[in-house]
This record gives structure tokens, C-alpha cells and sequence, in this order.
């Protein structure tokens, strides 16, 4: 068989997450492969896209397209699929207004003429089943042999307070600075950890700002004690599919999250992380697990079981070969 994964970025996360890491299944199974990043310039992209049809199945990833190039793509896909793991018939959570008709219209569109469409979670799946009825969820799944567990020590000098993401998302990070002053109050060996492109500042507690790296991203999770994820509760965020959660857990961190999305699958209160809905229980939350290091093992012990029972790469990989194998 051969496939052709269409990609908005050479190094994105969806990129990395949602068509690289299962490279290396497509090349034990004997499928041939190449990867493309859809280009810019009308031209290439014509050129491009009327080279399909030497390929038996087209993967487009997340990218929504204009009704030309969405016309040129089926028209040359003997099989088209259609991958997508964020509310992208939606603006994000930055944008004061996330309806969009443009959006909404190319979505409904690319549903509508492909053959598979791959959620990252149900609630993107409905948003795509009314249009379309081969809707499949994946997760954006965790290479279990890439994230080693965190080996547990007393820390009496600080207690890390974990985050890592990007520019797009560091302003969830903003909801709970108070709350987070409030802990370095009670708690003045705390200290903030953001591991990302760009950072913010706190008014009480120290902010550790490093530059996030694929290479040192693993380490730098060793390196929290308790990790966060805030989100707001909007059509974006429902749709995002805990894949920051996901990394905190597979290498056994606790976690303290919104009791928002996907969120609410992945956790269960006080088993494998804790559920926050304000500003009292994610104080409440984030002061348990300063003050027990077992429950930070024992809550963390429980992440590691549930990401290798539901979000592990190996899984999903499968799942995905046994998916387009069916068509």
C-alpha cells in the first residue's frame, strides 16, 4: 500500500504526534510512505495534489483547505483521510469571537468528501458524524518508551509546579496566577516551571523560564513535582485532546487539571490526577500534593497504568493500521 501523509508544518506537534511517531508501524507493515508539508504557493500545491493518484490512500492532517484545492485533492485521492485532533471549524481560545463561517464551511466540506475522518476525541468526533458517518477516534497517543518514569526523591528544597506548551496556549497558564501566588504564600519553596517558546510572569512566586527543546523535553518533565493544565471552557478547548495531561502522566508526575473536555475521560478524581472546577480546589488540589510526597507517587504510579492501558502508542498505532486497512 501506499500512503501520502499531507502535514501543515515540517516540525509541528500534530506533525510529530499525529502522523511521525507512526512512521516506523507503516515501515514494519510494509507500507511505502512519504510525508509532505501542503505548500504555500498555489503552483506547488497544484503540482502536488495532481500527483495523488499514484498513491492508494491520501492522509491530510488537520489542514483545512479553500473549495480549489479541496476540489483538486478529491479529485486526484483514490481513498481520502481526513485526520484532525483540535476544534478547527472553531477559532481558539485567544480570539474574542469563535464562530466563523469560513471555518465552519471548509470543515463541513472536507468532512463531507472523505472517506475517513480520525478524531482526537468524541467531542470533535460529533462535531464531524452529523456530516459524515466513518468517523473514528485515535487519541493523540504517548510513546511509552520514549517517557521513563520519574524516580521519586524528597525534594526539601523547592516543589516544581509544571507546565509546558507553546505561545498559542501559555495564556490558560494566566487563569491561575493568583491561585499560584497564593501557593508560594503558604508554600515559599514552590516555584513555577514553564517549559515553552514563550513565558509569563507571576507577582509572588518564581517563574524558572526554559526554552522548550524535543531533545530536553523529557528531562525537563522529570524535573516537576506536580504538573498543571488549565483550560477554559469554550468550543476550542473542549476539543482538545489532553495530550500535555497525557505527558505528565506517562512518566508518573500528579496532575492538576480543568474538569473540562477530554479532561473528564482521562482523570479520575483523586485515582490518576484531581479535577479542578475553581479557584478554591485547584488551591485545594495543588497543596494535597505539596504536602504528600506518597500521594505524588501513588497518584502518579496510577497516571503511568492508565496511559499504558488507553493512550499508548502501540495501541493506536494498530488501531490506525487496522482502520485504513479496511478500506
Amino acid at each position: 500500500m501506499k500512503i501520502i501523509f499531507l502535514v501543515n508544518s515540517q516540525n509541528g506537534a500534530s506533525t510529530r504526534y499525529r502522523v511521525d511517531q507512526y512512521l516506523p508501524y507503516f515501515r514494519e507493515n510494509n507500507w511505502d510512505y512519504q510525508r509532505f508539508v501542503v505548500p504555500e504557493n498555489l503552483k506547488e500545491r497544484i503540482s502536488l495534489f495532481r500527483s495523488l493518484k499514484k498513491f492508494d490512500i491520501v492522509f491530510l492532517q488537520k489542514r483545512l483547505l479553500g473549495w480549489f484545492s479541496t476540489y483538486l485533492l478529491r479529485k486526484n485521492s483514490k481513498i481520502l483521510v481526513f485526520d484532525y485532533d483540535d476544534s478547527i471549524m472553531f477559532r481558539d481560545s485567544n480570539k474574542y469571537k469563535f464562530s466563523s463561517i469560513k471555518r465552519r464551511k471548509r470543515f463541513k466540506t472536507i468532512i463531507k468528501l472523505s472517506d475517513i475522518i480520525i478524531a482526537g476525541n468524541d467531542y470533535l468526533k460529533n462535531q464531524a458524524i452529523r456530516y459524515n458517518k466513518n468517523v473514528f477516534v485515535i487519541p493523540t497517543p504517548i510513546d511509552m518508551e520514549r517517557y521513563q518514569p520519574k524516580i521519586y526523591t524528597q525534594n526539601y528544597n523547592h516543589i516544581i509546579l509544571g507546565w509546558i506548551g507553546s505561545k498559542s496556549t501559555i495564556f490558560y497558564l494566566k487563569q491561575i496566577k493568583n491561585i499560584l501566588d497564593s501557593i508560594f504564600f503558604k508554600y515559599p519553596n514552590t516555584r513555577l516551571k514553564i517549559v515553552a517558546d514563550s513565558f509569563l510572569e507571576c507577582d509572588k512566586i518564581p517563574v524558572i523560564k526554559k526554552k522548550w527543546k524535543y531533545e530536553e523535553e523529557i528531562d525537563d518533565l522529570h524535573s516537576f513535582d506536580i504538573g498543571l493544565n488549565p483550560l477554559t471552557d469554550d468550543p476550542w478547548s473542549r476539543g482538545k485532546c489532553g495530550f500535555k495531561l497525557l505527558q505528565y502522566m506517562a512518566i508518573g508526575i500528579p496532575s492538576v487539571c480543568s474538569k473540562i473536555g477530554v479532561n473528564k475521560e482521562i482523570i479520575k478524581n483523586g485515582v490518576n490526577g484531581f479535577l479542578a472546577t475553581d479557584e478554591k480546589s485547584w488551591y485545594e488540589n495543588i497543596s494535597n500534593l505539596i504536602n504528600n510526597l506518597n500521594l505524588r507517587k501513588k497518584i502518579g504510579e496510577q497516571a503511568i497504568e492508565t496511559v499504558r492501558e488507553h493512550y499508548s502508542l502501540e495501541l493506536w498505532a494498530s488501531r490506525l493500521l487496522e482502520i485504513l486497512d479496511s478500506f
